[in-house]
């Protein structure tokens, strides 16, 4: 019988090449089951960015609202846990919200910022948080309206031309924010920039900036909008600056409702002022001043003194050193006389009359009319023609009496009027 061979256990574990295999996964498997489980914890850095909505039922109720000069923030979270675990926390897993049950009082205050895991699947713990915090402040709202100032540098004009009036794209405006900072506001100003636009000889436009002016103002957390829409926020308004030639022109005024046959030797008019100081338009057809007018029947014999307001001369615009006021004298020569013509009612010529009516002059406000005519002439009434247009009712029925002179040398003096009805 043959003797049966020996076979050892390190013989049939190294010659097994199947269970060194299974052996060697074994201890892998045992390592990573280790390292997850037993090892120690790791973190991250997750970036959260919170759009900035504070709400509180409290301030809510004191009517107040909260200004922050950002609307969002980046929040850095640190995450702690086991590594497979951290490796999967996304800003999604995170909740960030901001504690504002403390607000309960007007001005600046911390709101913390809370952040707390969200993920019902994903076991992490929160050890830090960057900011921790932030700034808001806290008031009643208030809205107020301004007009605006332009601020502007009128020496950038070249030589012989000035800057006429400027015209913007908005002249009033809204301003809200909190109460504590509208109040200290006294203006809005539009600072107008021309940069290296020096020498200027033509229309200029541009952008100016808006900014609140007044004595300590800021300009956190104030919006301002436009009063014809005031859900259109504005940072600048546009501006057009007319480039005026620089002029001294010959002022003027127009005698209206003159006399065919008056020689201008017998009215003559005198200025207190021969030039006005003024801006034109380049291309303007402008070769004189004029005051106004003067209507004949405002004419006695002798002086008559009027007085105009050079600021509403039209075509021109006014310089500063300009006068302001400018006296017309004009003379009416001794060559002619006043003489009072007496009238009746019957001599009203009704005009404008509506079908069906017989309206009457009940009262006149003269019973004479003065009329200016050459030394030694004579009229009578019937070298007056008088009328009175009724097609537009009056309140009073009061209407004005239009009269001409039958002589083209003689002109009415004053204005009259009948009562009608």
């Amino acid at each position: 019988m043959a003797e049966k061979k020996k076979i050892s256990l390190r013989t049939l574990v190294f010659n097994d090449k199947s269970l060194i295999l299974v052996a060697l996964l074994l201890a892998v498997l045992v390592w990573i089951i280790t390292s997850l489980n037993i090892g120690t914890d790791e973190t991250k850095t997750v970036t959260v960015q919170v759009p900035i909505e504070l709400s509180d039922e409290f301030s809510e109720q004191l009517g107040m609202k909260y200004y922050s000069l950002l609307d969002t923030v980046d929040v850095k979270v640190t995450v702690s846990g086991a590594k497979y675990v951290v490796g999967q926390v996304k800003d999604t897993d995170l909740s960030v919200r901001f504690d504002t049950s403390s607000v309960n009082r007007a001005g600046t205050q911390s709101i913390p910022i809370i952040v707390t895991n969200k993920s019902k699947t994903k076991d992490f713990s929160i050890t830090n948080t960057y900011p921790a915090s932030i700034d808001a402040y806290f008031d009643v709202e208030e809205s107020k309206e301004f007009d605006i100032t332009l601020v502007y540098n009128k020496d950038v004009t070249a030589d012989g031309y000035v800057f006429g009036t400027p015209v913007l794209s908005e002249d009033r405006v809204i301003v809200k924010g909190p109460k504590a900072y509208v109040d200290k506001i006294e203006r809005i100003n539009a600072e107008a920039s021309f940069g290296e636009n020096a020498e200027l000889n033509e229309t200029y436009t541009t952008d100016c900036k808006l900014v609140a002016g007044g004595t300590g103002v800021e300009a956190n957390y104030l919006t301002i909008t436009s009063v014809n829409d005031p859900d259109t926020v504005l940072k600048t308004v546009s501006v057009q600056f007319p480039v005026l030639k620089e002029e001294y022109l010959p002022v003027s005024v127009e005698l209206t409702d003159a006399p065919a046959k008056v020689s201008d030797k017998d009215v003559k008019l005198n200025y207190s002022s021969d030039y006005l100081h003024v801006g034109i338009l380049e291309n303007a057809d402008v070769t004189s001043a004029v005051l106004g007018n003067i209507s004949y029947n405002k004419l006695n014999v002798g002086e008559n003194t009027f007085s105009f307001d050079t600021n509403k001369v039209q075509g021109v615009i006014l310089l500063e050193d300009a006068d302001k006021s400018v006296k017309v004298t004009v003379d009416v020569s001794d060559n002619y006389e006043e003489i009072d013509i007496p009238i009746r009612t019957s001599n009203v010529v009704i005009e404008g009359a509506k079908n069906n009516s017989n309206p009457r002059v009940r009262k006149l406000s003269d019973s004479t009319i003065k009329v200016i005519v050459p030394k030694g002439t004579e009229l009578e009434a019937s070298d007056l023609t008088i009328k009175a247009d009724v097609s537009s009712k009056t309140d009073d029925n009061k209407y004005k009496l239009e009269i001409s002179v039958s002589n083209k040398s003689a002109w009415v003096y004053s204005t009259y009027s009948a009562t009608i009805y």
